[in-house]
């Protein structure tokens, strides 16, 4: 009787044992599945609704050999600007010293903040120029849409929020 008693005591335990291993690999079968899905199936759609912004994708709704000649300029307008950007990166290197520094001294953190914005202000010319340089060679069309990719994404954006905004405000 003790061995038939110990017999039901068995399939219960290897019942549980079963369906807590059921459970616990649908679970991680869910996970991986749902990993897969996020990695490879989404990816665009997370990312997607979210607006890239800068001058590198202002000129997406171009044509492709458009937008090839566009990121060949931003390129080299970049490998032209690259004394400028490390004179900057030093400038910010010395004010972050000064400010550290034990004690303070306003006009030397004046002088390093004014190094800074010379080189920021002469390395977004150079940029300017090497744009006015590509958009120089778009046809009128090319130009315009390339003015709404600026618009929507580039440096123009700010403008086109405040105009909006500025419209939504005036419409009852």
């Amino acid at each position: 009787m003790a061995d038939n008693a110990n017999m039901n005591v068995k399939p219960r335990k290897i019942k549980w044992l079963l369906t807590a291993s059921l459970i616990l690999n649908l679970f991680l079968i869910s996970g991986i599945v749902g990993g897969v899905y996020r990695l490879f199936l989404s990816d665009h759609a997370v990312f997607g609704n979210q607006a890239q912004r800068g001058l590198r994708f202002a000129a997406d709704d171009l044509p492709t050999e458009r937008q090839h000649m566009y990121r060949k300029v931003l390129r080299e307008a970049r490998r032209d600007a690259r004394p400028l950007i490390k004179s900057g990166q030093d400038a910010r290197s010395e004010v972050r010293t000064l400010l550290a520094a034990p004690t303070f001294d306003r006009d030397a953190v004046t002088a390093a903040l004014n190094k800074t914005h010379e080189a920021d202000m002469a390395l977004r010319i150079r940029i300017e120029q090497s744009l006015l340089d590509f958009v120089e060679i778009l046809s009128p069309e090319e130009r315009a849409t390339f003015a709404d990719g600026l618009a929507k994404q580039g440096p123009l954006r700010q403008a086109l929020l405040r105009n909006q905004q500025a419209e939504a405000a005036t419409t009852p």
